[in-house]
């Protein structure tokens, strides 16, 4: 989505700040990352951060296999279809998009998509030319699972990253929670648009009419980030719509996991739909 950097932190985002965790967040570069393109389907070998020599590979964006996405018109599990928005559209505050090359989505005809779709193989990659678009103006939030059996706790060291998101625009701010083994949650930790860095390449999306660069956050938790079955990524209103291309993970170890949580909640239920800035 194209949206404009605001002058001053907006009042929901300085709310955030004050009570969130405070883990070490690395910008990302483009020196030492590294891509390919298969036609328009992206594919990212590499992933280099500046402060630390910590890295990621693309396996590590494949660790999920289950999820949620609840947006304002519902909650879909991970095989789900979600309505999406093409061609200019803005009715949902959070929805599977894709880069206009890129090969269409298996629902493409319906106008739908899945997270598996988006964050889940892609001819055994994770395809960095599919997203979640997000709106200037609504909240989303999404729940991303390993597999059963497999947690995942930081170490105590601050320049290990144990996550990475890789978001369209470089604009917007968004909370990331670690969802713990019993279904309970993190504090949030806030991260801000301007702690990322650009990554070397953009997207163009159905949703828009213009490329905007990728940018990547590393993120360094610290040891109270233990026991964890998954992630949730938080768009709030005052966030200015982050668009999530992926996330990354350090690889989690072999453990026994309950049974999932119940599915994250917008609080003021359906929220309304800011209007989309196009790019000129």
């Amino acid at each position: 989505m194209n949206k404009t950097y605001a002058a001053a932190m907006t009042a929901a985002s300085i709310a955030a700040m004050s009570s969130l965790a405070a883990p070490t967040i690395y910008a990302a570069k483009p020196a030492g990352t590294t891509s390919t393109l298969h036609g328009g389907d992206r594919e990212l070998q590499t992933l280099a951060f500046n402060g630390t020599l910590s890295t990621m590979t693309g396996a590590d964006f494949l660790r999920w296999t289950d999820g949620s996405l609840t947006n304002n018109s519902g909650t879909y599990s991970w095989n789900a279809l979600v309505p999406r928005d093409v061609n200019g559209a803005n009715v949902y505050t959070g929805n599977p998009d894709r880069s206009d090359s890129s090969t269409p989505l298996p629902a493409e005809a319906a106008k739908k998509g899945s997270l598996n779709d988006v964050f889940g193989s892609f001819n055994g990659y994770k395809n960095m030319s599919y997203i979640i678009d997000g709106e200037d103006n609504g909240a989303w939030c999404m729940d991303l699972l390993y597999a059963p059996g497999q947690l995942m706790s930081a170490d105590a060291s601050s320049s290990t990253v144990e996550l990475s998101v890789l978001e369209r625009g470089g604009n917007s701010d968004f909370n990331v929670y670690g969802i713990r083994a019993d279904g309970s949650l993190t504090s949030a930790l806030f991260v801000s648009r301007s702690q990322g860095g650009k990554i070397g390449w953009s997207l163009n999306t159905l949703e828009i009419d213009g490329a905007q660069d990728v940018y990547g956050f590393g993120i360094s938790l610290d040891s109270t980030w233990k026991n964890l079955k998954g992630i949730r990524i938080e768009a709030k209103n005052g966030f200015n719509g982050p668009d999530i291309v992926a996330v990354g993970s350090a690889v989690p170890a072999d453990r026994i996991v309950p049974a999932p949580g119940a599915a994250c909640l917008l609080g003021l239920g359906l929220v309304a739909t800011g209007r989309r800035r196009r790019v000129a």
